[in-house]
């Protein structure tokens, strides 16, 4: 029997109707021995049937909270919101499709407890991902944190648990391009890791394509490290120098050729890497949220609810009181 523990186990989900009952029963039997314990789903957009039936558990279970996105807004959103709502002193990050077995978050607690730590992450081992996402994991990692000198807990997961407190922080900080991971170190909490099992899918496919764990990468190197800029500026010196040999070299059509080449090679990469930290700044200067509710079953900041606004309208226009700082929201409008 676990210890009594104020724990939110916070579940992202996108389109996974196959799999949310399940996880929901596992995740259940897991969490509410706890004593203080609460699950929040977090609908990024759906297009299936999750919404409906997170709505048909939480109906039937007081325990079950859930807020759902207008638009599919991305992982990092759904997470930030899952921070920003959960309701106790620590949340469990899980997986709706069971990669991260639910038994295994009493290994986090655990470490988290014992060793006074704001954060535990799980490293998977026997990770059941295909290839290019192991591979895409270790590599992106690693040019993070020896090439770009940026600070992350090496080989963690998003299976992990945070003092909700900690997490909300790194929710708040207005980065251009939000990435737990990475935030959480700069503003100085105490972290670890443990390792953990990891399971197949329990059903349904997965969202991660490698198109996606691209942009994901180059993300994070834009997001947090400026040695980018540095490393194509030297490649883009190089491949003039290169260029102006290969011409001295010979007046033949062969070394000239080859010399315009690597120079507009260069040309080119350094302009893809500016353009990438152009949309950085964009970002940062737009304004925009990071990600609206359409409904929910517990109290949202106007801030966040896509028809607060609507709400006022209507309270304005009936004689009625101005809304309070936080909508229920249920089935609105």
């Amino acid at each position: 029997m676990p210890a009594t523990l104020s724990i939110t186990a916070m579940v992202p989900c996108f389109n996974e109707e196959e799999c949310i009952e399940q996880a929901y029963l596992r995740i259940k039997e897991e969490v509410y021995p706890y004593g203080d314990a609460e699950i929040l789903f977090v609908d990024d957009g759906s297009t299936d049937g999750t919404l409906s039936i997170i709505k048909r558990i939480a109906a039937d279970d007081p325990r079950v909270s859930y807020i759902s996105f207008a638009r599919n807004f991305g992982l990092e959103s759904a997470f930030t919101a899952g921070f920003s709502y959960a309701s106790k002193e620590w949340t469990v990050q899980l997986d709706a499709d069971l990669q991260s077995p639910p038994a295994e978050i009493h290994k986090l607690t655990r470490r988290a407890v014992e060793g006074d730590y704001d954060a535990v992450f799980a490293i998977r081992t026997g990770r059941q991902d295909p290839w290019y996402r192991r591979l895409g994991t270790v590599g992106h990692q690693a040019i993070a944190t020896r090439i770009l000198g940026i600070e992350l807990p090496v080989h963690a997961s998003v299976f992990r648990v945070v003092r909700t407190v900690v997490a909300r922080k790194v929710a708040d900080c207005r980065v251009s391009t939000p990435y737990f991971l990475a935030t959480l170190p700069l503003i100085g909490a105490r972290y670890t890791t443990v390792e953990t099992a990891h399971a197949p899918r329990a059903a349904g496919r997965a969202k991660w394509s490698l198109g996606k764990l691209f942009r994901h990468a180059v993300d994070l190197f834009v997001g947090f490290s400026y040695r980018p800029l540095t490393l194509i500026h030297l490649a883009a010196l190089g491949a003039a120098g290169a260029a102006v040999a290969l011409s001295a070299a010979g007046s033949g059509l062969q070394p000239l050729a080859l010399a315009s080449v690597l120079l507009h090679t260069a040309q080119l990469g350094a302009l893809a890497l500016l353009a990438r930290y152009l949309v950085r700044i964009m970002r940062g200067s737009a304004g925009l949220p990071r990600y609206q509710i359409r409904e929910a079953n517990v109290p949202v900041r106007p801030g966040d609810h896509l028809y607060a606004d609507l709400h006022a309208h209507r309270n304005e226009s009936t004689g009625r009181a101005a809304p309070a700082p936080l909508l229920q929201t249920g089935n609105l409008p």
